[in-house]
């Protein structure tokens, strides 16, 4: 469904958490401090649920979010969060996100 898609052509999804949208699991902070990334499990904010979520921009955009390659690649990406690994391209909320930024 979502194999027209690039993500490294869009990068909304990771821009839509200025509320606390992108969620972080305790179990992806305890990952995180186990291999010694106390940087990433420390850039992060309240979110929904009662959960955490990743640390933002003031523009709403995930502070990991864009390399020296891809504004919308993610500086974290071989270890990221059980949300952003979950998140399916071209799913339902991905098109939603893409609808919201006017992208569809």
């Amino acid at each position: 469904m979502g194999d027209e898609l690039d993500c490294l052509t869009c990068g909304v999804c990771c821009r839509t958490g200025a509320d606390g949208r992108i969620l972080v699991p305790a179990e992806d902070l305890v990952r995180w401090r186990r291999l010694g990334r106390h940087d990433v499990a420390e850039a992060i904010q309240p979110g929904h649920f009662g959960e955490m979520a990743f640390a933002t921009r003031d523009d709403g955009s995930c502070v990991h979010l864009g390399t020296e390659d891809s504004p919308n690649a993610c500086r974290i990406y071989e270890i990221r969060g059980t949300t952003c690994r979950e998140f399916e391209r071209g799913s339902p909320q991905c098109h939603e996100f893409r609808r919201d930024f006017g992208l569809e």
